[in-house]
This record gives C-alpha cells, structure tokens and sequence, in this order.
C-alpha cells in the first residue's frame, strides 16, 4: 500500500522502508498462492466449464444432423450408379482420358456455404467459453480483492 506521507527524519525513513519490504514480500507470497490456485483450479475449471458445454453442445449438433438425416433417407431409396456412359447426340462416345476419372472442383458457393455453416455453429460456442472465461476471473479477483481486505 502506497501512502504518501512527508518522511522527516531518519527513524521514519528506516520504519517506512521496514514497511515497505514488508508489503512487497506479502504481495509476492499473495501472488505465489495465487499462481497454485490457479493451477490446481484450471483442470477442474477447463473440464466443467469448457470441455463439458463444448462436447454438450456437439453432441446435440450430432443428434440434430441425425434426425434431419434419417427422415429423408427412409422416404426415398437412392439407387447409386457406379458408371456413367457419356455419349454425343448421335451416339458416338466421349473418349476418355487415360488418367482416369475427372475431378470437379467445388464451386466457390458451396465453399462460401460451407465455412458459414461451420461459422454459425463455431462462434456462439466460442462466445460461451469467452464468456465463461470472463466470468471466472472476474469472481476470482472479487474474491482476491475480498481476502486482501480482509487482511488489514
């Protein structure tokens, strides 16, 4: 604790400077404890307010996917085929290359598509663990705060 007091002889000065290593030894004990909490909470911390919501919050995607996916599988069969024979009009075939099968290239829409999907469902799951984060340090330096009062 800074105090501003006008040091007029050399008593006061010796006293203050006692003072002084005093508070800057007590500040590095509060700040070594500080650091253990903090290492034996934040396994604890990560696990219940970040892994648990995280893998909540993915399982239900995967439920919700599921159940979108399964209605519309059992109303209609898909017959795959496993070639397609290209022809011109009047019969004459494509001449394949000897490479093998072409590829396609996604188009830049469905990729645009894709990574906005994957946004929408990423950001308000990052917003919760952002949040959570917030919150915990907050009570933890309220609660710092409240035993360095306690203290004096």
């Amino acid at each position: 604790m800074i105090r501003k007091s006008k040091i007029t002889s050399l008593d006061e000065l010796k006293v203050r400077k006692k003072e002084i290593r005093m508070e800057s030894e007590l500040a590095k004990r509060e700040f070594a404890h500080a650091i253990g909490t903090t290492k034996g909470n934040a396994g604890n911390f990560l696990l219940k307010n970040v892994a648990l919501p995280a893998g909540g919050a993915l399982a239900g995607l995967l439920v919700l996917i599921k159940l979108a996916s399964s209605g519309s599988d059992k109303k209609m069969p898909v017959i795959k085929e496993t070639r397609v024979i290209h022809e011109f009009p009047d019969g004459t075939p494509y001449e394949e290359k000897k490479g093998g099968r072409r590829h396609r290239k996604r188009s830049r829409a469905k990729t645009l598509t894709t990574i906005i999907g994957v946004a929408r469902v990423l950001i308000p799951i990052i917003q919760g663990i952002i949040g959570t984060v917030t919150t915990q340090k907050a009570k933890n330096a309220a609660q710092t705060a409240k035993q360095a009062a306690a203290r004096k």
